[in-house]
């Protein structure tokens, strides 16, 4: 690697680390400390990025706390944002009296499960899909039961199925159902 591409490579890294941990060289990782130590003090542009998160460092401590009113009063409209922006059935079944936040507490009130009490059913579904496609599969039985499958379906005679003449792959792949729906064509 030439010096060059080193000293980029080293900037963006420390970029990330001052993006990350700040200008206070106390919040950084020991490993990185030493790293950077000779980086900044060899290359001038790591200095000025350094020197540049300090100023911004003393900029957002010196900025002033908000109240809790402030912050209070911030929640509320965002809650009154995301609500008015739910479906109609659950802003209607908030209280004009109720404050946002009250409304939230509630929602958040309700068990973890609930959301997920309608999603149960499909999964169960896909579970017992799996273990039988599984079965059908290390049992050896696909082929016949496949063979049933059409016969109940209209798609295979018996004759064909004793004579052997269709296969079953073509059947759970569709290709034998393509092949009479161009027929009807």
């Amino acid at each position: 690697m030439t010096k060059n591409n080193r000293q980029v490579a080293d900037r963006e890294a420390l970029e990330r680390l001052l993006e990350i941990y700040g200008a206070d060289r106390t919040r950084w990782p020991a490993r990185e400390r030493l790293r950077f130590a000779s980086v900044i003090s060899e290359d001038k542009a790591a200095s000025r990025m350094l020197a540049e998160a300090e100023a911004l460092d003393i900029l957002l401590d010196s900025a002033s706390r908000p109240s809790d009113a402030a912050v209070d009063a911030l929640k509320d409209r965002i809650m009154a944002t995301a609500l008015r922006e739910l479906p109609v059935e659950v802003s209607v079944a908030a209280r004009p009296s109720a404050s946002v936040t009250s409304i939230w507490a509630r929602r958040r009130a309700l068990p973890a499960m609930a959301p997920r009490a309608v999603e149960w059913p499909a999964a169960a579904v896909l579970a017992a899909s799996l273990v039988l496609g599984v079965m059908l599969g290390s049992a050896g039985t696909f082929d016949a039961t496949m063979s049933q499958m059409a016969q109940v379906a209209g798609l295979q005679s018996a004759a064909a199925d004793n004579a052997g003449t269709v296969d079953s792959a073509q059947l759970a792949l569709g290709d034998e159902i393509d092949s009479q729906y161009e027929d009807l064509l």
